[in-house]
Order: structure tokens, then C-alpha cells, then sequence
């Protein structure tokens, strides 16, 4: 069989088996905020990382707001932390005060913080 281009015309059939009477259906778009917060950073026993006793993230709206200060109050919130954690050197920081910075994935049982920066505060979570 010789090649043939392939037209619309011929792809019909096709489609109609493909997509459903009514169309495809409309996509919606989650979105994620950029948002920033001040936690510890603790290992969860099973190869996750969490920022624990974190403040309320609040997103980042046109600049990045100036670095906390070492002594910044911690909260009571749970974040899980997600993305290339490896590389930004997360297990440095476990156990210290860190002010973070990523997308925030409200998930259960806890958000998901996709990383996209790490500054260390203090050593300790004190």
C-alpha cells in the first residue's frame, strides 16, 4: 500500500469512536500558590521530610519578602516537603530552623510544599 497522506476527512470516523458525544471534557487548572514559610525540618521514618511546627505559609505575591530573622516564631502547622530535595541539601538542615519557599499542594494528611528553596535560620528548632 502506497503512503497516503492522511486527512481530516479520513481521521473522522476515528474521532467520533475517540471522543465522547459531547466533547472532551474541560480540564481545570489547580492553583498553586507560591508560598513561603519558617519550620524544622524532620525525617518522617519512611524516606519523606517534613517542615514541622511551621507558621501559616503566605503566598508570595510580586517580590520576595526579606529573610526571617534567626529568632522567627515557629506555628503548629505540618508540611510535607516534595521535589528535589536532594538537591538542595534537605538532610543538612534536619533539626534546624529553615525558611522555605515552593508551591503549595493542599493534600491530605498534610500540604505538600514543592521545594524550590531552603535558607538555613538556626540550628536548632528552639
Amino acid at each position: 500500500m502506497p503512503n497516503m497522506p492522511i486527512t481530516a476527512r479520513a481521521l473522522m470516523p476515528v474521532l467520533a469512536i475517540l471522543v465522547p458525544a459531547g466533547g472532551l471534557p474541560a480540564l481545570t487548572a489547580q492553583t498553586m500558590p507560591v508560598v513561603m514559610t519558617v519550620g524544622c525540618v524532620e525525617m518522617d521514618g519512611r524516606d519523606g521530610v517534613l517542615l514541622t511546627r511551621a507558621i501559616e505559609p503566605t503566598a508570595i505575591d510580586e517580590r520576595v519578602p526579606d529573610q526571617p530573622p534567626p529568632d522567627a516564631p515557629l506555628g503548629a502547622e505540618t508540611l510535607k516537603l516534595v521535589g528535589t530535595l536532594e538537591e538542595f541539601g534537605v538532610a543538612t538542615h534536619e533539626g534546624h530552623k529553615v525558611w522555605v519557599k515552593g508551591l503549595l499542594n493542599p493534600a491530605a494528611p498534610h500540604p505538600l510544599l514543592n521545594l524550590t528553596s531552603i535558607t538555613h535560620l538556626s540550628p536548632s528548632c528552639d
